[in-house]
Order: structure tokens, then C-alpha cells, then sequence
């Protein structure tokens, strides 16, 4: 089991995963670790895996268009926090968010997981504009 790492100091979320996936995103050659929880979306994300998002980094995020994933809608949040791997409903969309924690309505996200070392963020952000994700199983 797995508990909140509290990635931002505006991390209050109060988060625990009885079966954490080990996942690396392997991003412009460098493999950063992270986790998959056990929500419905994640668990349809492991079944796709090894699987390839081509991403571009915005103001907060790299996002990419990913095939739709399964939800349940007691998942749906309200924004994101740092280091969070997201599926945004709105549009099939995957983030990984690197900057700017948000709880405005109008994002809705499921929350898929999360970078294990929060130094990461700060690495992954220093990437090219434009990258390939590959996600797969951590071995």
C-alpha cells in the first residue's frame, strides 16, 4: 500500500492505494519511476501497457491524446497537484503535470498516479518541447 507522497505544499489530498503498479515513463531516453493506483482508468491503462503517447509541454503539463480509458465518475477531481499522471475526461487526454497545482472545477481529472520522486518533476520539465511517454510495466 502506497500513501500520498504530498508532491506540492498544496498537496492535501489524502490518497491511499491498497495495490500501487510500479510503472516507468521512459521519456527522451531517461526512465523516471512512478505509480499507477487502482482506480478503474489506471487499472485499463496497465491492460494497453507498454503504450506510447506522443506529449507537448505546456504551461503546467506535457499532454498528449490517448485512446479513451474507462472511468468511474467518483474518481473525476477537480485539477491536479505535481508529479500527478492525469486522464482528462474532457478530451481523452493525458497529463503529466510538472508546475502550477490547480483545484479549479473545471478541470476534470482522473487521477492515474504519480512520479515517485518529486525531484523528477524538475528533470522532466527541462525536456524537449515535444516528447514521446512511453509507459510501461516497471520491471
Amino acid at each position: 500500500m502506497i500513501e500520498n507522497q504530498h508532491t506540492s505544499t498544496t498537496d492535501n489530498r489524502v490518497t491511499k492505494v491498497e495495490k500501487p503498479t510500479g510503472i516507468n515513463l521512459v521519456i527522451n531516453g531517461q526512465t523516471f519511476s512512478a505509480v499507477l493506483n487502482d482506480s478503474q482508468a489506471a487499472q485499463a491503462l496497465i491492460d494497453k501497457l507498454p503504450y506510447t503517447i506522443t506529449a507537448s509541454q505546456g504551461a503546467h503539463d506535457y499532454c498528449g491524446v490517448m485512446e479513451h480509458l474507462p472511468y468511474d465518475q467518483n474518481d473525476v477531481q477537480a485539477g491536479w497537484f505535481d508529479g500527478d499522471l492525469s486522464f482528462d475526461i474532457s478530451g481523452d487526454w493525458f497529463a503529466l503535470f510538472l508546475r502550477g497545482a490547480n483545484n479549479d472545477a473545471r478541470y476534470q481529472e482522473v487521477n492515474l498516479g504519480q512520479l515517485v520522486n518529486k525531484e523528477d518533476i524538475a528533470k522532466i520539465a527541462q525536456l524537449p518541447a515535444t516528447v514521446d511517454i512511453t509507459i510501461e510495466l516497471a520491471k
